[in-house]
Order: C-alpha cells, then structure tokens, then sequence
C-alpha cells in the first residue's frame, strides 16, 4: 500500500485539436486531386452543354480543350511509367 502511494498516477493524455488538425490535413491533401479533377470534368461538361445550346460550333471549344487534356496525360503518363526493358 505504502508503494502505491508514492507512485504517481498515470496522466491522461486525451488526443487534442492537433491530433484532428494533422489527420484532416492528410485526408484533404490525399483527397485535393481527385476532388480537382471530377469538379473540373463537371464544369467542361456543363460548359458543353451550355456552348451546344448557344450555337453547335461553339461546343468544340470544350471539346478541343478535353481532348488536348486527356492527350497531354496520355503523355505524361507514357513518360512517367515506362516498362521495364525500355
């Protein structure tokens, strides 16, 4: 008894604001890209359709740009992971 009285009593360490602040901050910064890349296919999507409506020529702007970016990632990634023996 006389030992458990003189030792000092666990601390409680709670996980605080920092602890959320790092793991939001991880999960955000995983997330960015991909949350980039739907929110920019719906804007060329909507752009699309808002140019197809105003007149059909108009539409192959969106068109132009969406195909020039799936190209130029075609590229890179081409670049990127080549296979091995190459």
């Amino acid at each position: 008894m006389v030992y458990y009285a003189q030792q000092k009593p666990p601390e409680d360490e709670r996980p605080g604001c920092l602890d959320v602040w790092l793991i939001s901050r991880a999960m955000f910064g995983i997330l960015m890209w991909p949350f980039a890349v739907l929110i920019g296919l719906i804007v060329d999507l909507y752009g699309i359709v808002v140019l197809f409506d105003i007149h059909p020529a108009l539409a192959l702007i969106p068109v132009t740009i969406t195909a020039a970016a799936v190209w130029l990632y075609a590229r890179w990634e081409q670049r990127r992971f080549r296979p091995p023996g190459l």
